[in-house]
């Protein structure tokens, strides 16, 4: 106790809090002991300081939030490198009008609940904690509008409750999935930063709830191909990504965001196909960085698209460039003067210098991800080839030698979503669709919407011109899953099966999920099984005991009952027993003690209910014999032998005779 007095008496002389700096009703204070911190409490019960309203502590030791007094004026309140409880508890008037928290740098693992004692609070920022999951209620506080949470360890997140959020910073964590199909969407967001994640696709239905969102940044995610309508934002204006590992811009896939003002694409050096089409309903597009990006030739139609072009570091190719961006280099290309290209000898030239020539560019097909490629059983897959720019036409040649002459490719419709099978089923038992074809043919790709072990092969790509032809031939290898399918528990009339994983399907509405469970007497039955069964268990009942199942998990093409894959086990259920044959060695011996000892038990009560009513009559029979006069005591000391009762009687009948 005396510590802290003497703390208390040097701060009176010096005006602040030790280890403190004041500036107005501010207060910072770095590298605080326990003492320190202690003494700091208690100047802030008081006056002047108790009229705080910014308040920064770092590196404070043995911090605890919930020891901060009240301060009722406090509006910004900053703590870093401090850690201390992770369980917050926060009285309810403690901030009152707390408008904006930092709590960084404190290994924070769970997400704050005390946070709704705060409802004032417009800014958060946990960056740099070791947060691991945000569930729907992390964030009860409604009017928030920016929360920073990057470089953390988040997996999923869900702002269901932050409706009035506008900035959101998750840059740098390990979110693979972006869930926001909510009832209370995001309606008021406009910033979102998903960049350093794991996001490897965005799903469509995702965005629904972004409906005003106007900047993305998704750079340094690992999504190899910006696939046709990836993004449905019809507010967003700008776009990031970068770092991305793109190798394919697909057509359409920019053209469900309408208002799309300024894209970065930058530092992709295996971009080397951006389809013309990107753009198809874009009519806002004004800046386009692909600076450092595998471009040989940049199309024309995206030249006429955009009014800012940056593509500095870009691998040109200078005998297409000549041709191509001379008339465009004064207004397009901004960096136009440090734009470079190489020559046919591998030589380095700047754009500026070099002259217009008219030798033509040479034709190229493009082939991104290689000659060799390798798809696996049910997923969606393309394999990539288009000309290099030029208005050649194109084929498809298929492992059975069937040639198909490419055409462009068809974009998808904004409005277009896929349910599965069976939940459409499910709701309507008469559903029958007729599905598009499974194979997509286009000037891009030769695309299959489920991929099935007979697609592997030898795929031919093909560019005729009048001058020349050009083929690639590309093996496609179909790879199996792993997938098994086991048995976790057997009984006589019921089989549970449980398996280790599930197709990735992305044509949920062609595809469907079932268990076959058939025996040698031409039983079979058919469970129909939702494709998001996310525990991978189903438990079979109504078999026949001692019987043998061929049980099969089978993933099928709705339309021709097409098998895609399918995992099966041989499986005998158990047979019918009796009662001292479902009993083992130990549960016998213990009946057998219990049936001894309640044995024991009745026949000692039927010996002792005997032994009772035996003594019983013969009690009952000398008092009936007293009464009579007929019983003698032949151990009776009296002289003539007579009973008390018997002399009783003896002396009333004599004294009820008459006198003479």
């Amino acid at each position: 106790m005396k510590i802290p007095i003497l703390l208390c008496i040097i701060q009176l002389v010096r005006g602040c809090p030790i280890g403190c700096s004041c500036n107005g009703s501010a207060v910072t204070c770095i590298s605080l002991t326990k003492q320190e911190f202690e003494s700091l409490v208690i100047s802030l019960k008081d006056a002047p300081y108790n009229a705080t309203s910014e308040l920064s502590l770092t590196s404070i030791a043995n911090f605890s939030m919930s020891s901060l007094p009240e301060i009722p004026k406090l509006k910004f309140l900053k703590v870093s490198s401090s850690p201390g409880d992770n369980d917050w508890f926060l009285r309810r008037n403690q901030f009152p009008e707390l408008q904006t928290l930092h709590f960084t740098k404190c290994q924070l693992k769970v997400f704050p609940k005390a946070l709704i004692s705060l409802p004032s609070l417009l800014e958060l920022d946990l960056s740099d904690n070791l947060l691991e999951n945000l569930g729907a209620d992390s964030i009860h506080i409604r009017s928030i509008q920016r929360v920073y949470l990057k470089n953390n360890q988040i997996k999923t997140s869900d702002f269901t409750s932050a409706v009035s959020l506008r900035e959101l910073i998750l840059r740098q964590n390990q979110i693979k999935l972006i869930e926001t199909d909510t009832t209370d969407p995001l309606q008021q967001l406009e910033t979102l930063d998903l960049s350093g994640n794991l996001l490897s696709e965005v799903r469509l239905e995702a965005q629904q709830n972004f409906r005003h969102l106007f900047s993305l940044n998704l750079s340094c995610n690992p999504l190899q191909v910006i696939r046709d309508g990836f993004l449905q934002l019809p507010d967003l204006q700008v776009l990031q990504l970068d770092k991305c590992d793109v190798s394919v811009v697909e057509a359409g896939a920019f053209g469900n965001l309408p208002r799309l003002h300024s894209m970065d694409i930058k530092n992709n050096p295996n971009l080397v196909y951006f389809s013309p089409y990107a753009f198809s309903n874009n009519t806002s597009f004004y800046r386009l960085n692909i600076q450092n990006s595998g471009f040989k030739r940049i199309p024309l139609v995206i030249l006429d698209k955009v009014s800012q072009l940056y593509i500095k570091d870009t691998q040109l190719d200078c005998s297409c460039t000549s041709r191509d961006m001379q008339d465009y280099g004064a207004v397009t290309i901004v960096d136009w003067i440090d734009a470079t290209c190489k020559t046919k000898i591998g030589a380095v030239q700047k754009l500026s210098h070099l002259e217009k020539s008219d030798e033509p560019c040479p034709d190229n097909l493009l082939t991104p991800f290689g000659i060799k490629q390798v798809a696996v059983v049910g997923q969606a897959y393309r394999i990539y080839c288009a000309n290099d720019g030029t208005n050649s036409k194109l084929y498809w040649i298929s492992p059975n030698k069937t040639t198909i002459e490419a055409k462009q490719p068809e974009l998808r419709k904004s409005t277009e979503k896929r349910t599965d099978y069976f939940t459409t089923t499910l709701l309507d038992p008469s559903f029958s669709k007729h599905h598009e074809e499974r194979v997509h043919i286009s000037t891009e790709y030769y695309g299959f919407d489920v991929v099935l072990d007979s697609d592997a092969g030898h795929y031919e790509c093909v560019s005729k011109s009048d001058l020349k032809t050009i083929t690639r031939k590309i093996e496609l290898q179909v790879v199996k899953p792993e997938i098994y399918l086991n048995a976790s528990h057997v009984a006589t009339t019921s089989v549970h099966l449980s398996w280790n994983n599930n197709l990735k399907i992305e044509a949920v509405d062609r595809v469907a999920l079932r268990i076959t469970a058939s025996n040698e007497k031409m039983f079979k039955r058919q469970v129909q099984l939702s494709l998001y069964n996310m525990f991978r268990s189903y438990n079979l009942v109504n078999l026949s005991a001692d019987k043998e199942y061929e049980i099969c998990l089978e993933w099928y093409l709705t339309d021709l009952e097409t098998i895609i894959y399918k995992s099966c086990i041989l499986q005998r259920t158990k047979p019918f027993k009796t009662i001292m044959q479902s009993l083992n060695a130990k549960v016998a011996i213990g009946l057998i003690v219990v049936l001894i000892v309640v044995v024991v038990f009745c026949c000692d009560t039927r010996i002792h209910q005997k032994v009772a009513y035996f003594s019983r009559i013969k009690k009952n029979a000398k008092m009936q014999q007293s009464i009579s006069g007929q019983s003698m005591l032949t151990q009776s000391s009296s002289v003539d032998a007579t009973t008390y009762e018997n002399f009783q009687l003896s002396v009333t009948s004599a004294s009820e005779r008459p006198l003479i």
